[in-house]
C-alpha cells in the first residue's frame, strides 16, 4: 500500500511545512488540488495548484508531487501538457498527473464556460485525456477536435520520465472506459457519499475497470474525502486501510490533518511503513 499526503495549503509556509513532514514521514507521494476557488467558501484561501506543485518539486528531494486532479474546465489539453512536462523537469523525474473533468458550477463560473451536460463532460474527458496522453508520448500530429482541435504542436523537450503517469478520475462506466484506454491510475472519492454506499459502489467499479483492463495492472487510488474520516483514531486508520486493501486499492492520499486531528496523524506516521 502506498500513502500520499494532499495539502491545500493556506499560503506557501504552510505549503512547506507539510512538504518537509511529508517527505520526513515517508509519505510516498505530495498532492494539491486544482480550483481557482474553494466551492462553497469563498473566504477559504485558495492558490494555483500547478504553481504550488512547481514550488514543491524545486524544494523536495525524494518524495513524488502530483497534482490531484488538473480540472480540465480551466485549460486546454495542450496548455496541460506543456505544464505537465515543465513540473517533471523541475521535479527532476517525481511528478505524477491526475486529469478529473471537474464538477463545481464555481469552476465553471471562474472559467467564464457553461455547465456541461453529463454526457458533454464525458465526451470532453475522453478526448482531452487522449490529447494529452498523445502529447506526453510525442505525438505531436495534428488533432481536428471535436471539442480540442490544434495544429502546430510541438513538445520540445519531452518529459524526464519515460512515460509520466497519468491519473484519472472516474466513477461511471464511460469514464472508467477512458482510465482504462489511456490511464497508469485510476482516482475516486466519495464526494457526498455515505462511506457505506461509496464502499459499495467502489467494488461495482472495479468489476467495471476490471473488465475493461483485461489483466492490465494500473494503480488504484482512494482519496479519503467526506465520509471517509482516517485521523477519527489510530485504530480507526488501520481498518481503512485493511477495507479499502480488500477490494483493490493499492493508494491512500490523505488530506493533511486538521488541529484537532493532529495527535492522531503524528502517530499514525510514526509507523507508517508498518500500514504497508
Amino acid at each position: 500500500m502506498r500513502f500520499g499526503l494532499k495539502v491545500n495549503p493556506a499560503g506557501w509556509d504552510d505549503a512547506s511545512q507539510w512538504a518537509g513532514t511529508a517527505e520526513a514521514a515517508g509519505f510516498d507521494g505530495l498532492w494539491t488540488g486544482d480550483n481557482l476557488r474553494n466551492p462553497r467558501d469563498p473566504a477559504i484561501p485558495v492558490h494555483d495548484g500547478p504553481t504550488i506543485i512547481a514550488g514543491w518539486a524545486a524544494t523536495t528531494t525524494r518524495i513524488r508531487v502530483g497534482l490531484l486532479i488538473a480540472n480540465m474546465v480551466f485549460r486546454q489539453p495542450t496548455v496541460l501538457a506543456k505544464q505537465a512536462t515543465t513540473l517533471d523537469h523541475v521535479s527532476r523525474g517525481r511528478f505524477d498527473l491526475g486529469i478529473g473533468s471537474g464538477v463545481w458550477p464555481t469552476d465553471h463560473g471562474m472559467a467564464g464556460t457553461e455547465v456541461w451536460t453529463a454526457r458533454e463532460r464525458t465526451d470532453r474527458l475522453a478526448e482531452f485525456v487522449a490529447v494529452v496522453d498523445r502529447l506526453l508520448s510525442g505525438d505531436v500530429s495534428d488533432h481536428a477536435g471535436p471539442y480540442y482541435p490544434y495544429t502546430l504542436a510541438a513538445m520540445t523537450p519531452g518529459t524526464v520520465q519515460e512515460r509520466l503517469p497519468l491519473i484519472v478520475a472516474a466513477n461511471a462506466p464511460r469514464a472508467l472506459a477512458v482510465v482504462a484506454a489511456h490511464g497508469d491510475g485510476w482516482v475516486t472519492f466519495p464526494g457526498a457519499a455515505a462511506e457505506a454506499d461509496f464502499y459499495e459502489a467502489s467494488i461495482r467499479r472495479a468489476e467495471v475497470l476490471d473488465s475493461l483492463l483485461e489483466g492490465r495492472e494500473i494503480r488504484r487510488i482512494l482519496l479519503a474525502y467526506g465520509e471517509i474520516d482516517p485521523w477519527a483514531s489510530v485504530d480507526g486508520f488501520a481498518r481503512l486501510v485493511d477495507r479499502y486493501r480488500g477490494i483493490g486499492f493499492n493508494e491512500l492520499v490523505l488530506y493533511a490533518p486538521k488541529d484537532h486531528e493532529r495527535a492522531v496523524f503524528d502517530k499514525v506516521v510514526a509507523r507508517l511503513d508498518s500500514y504497508r
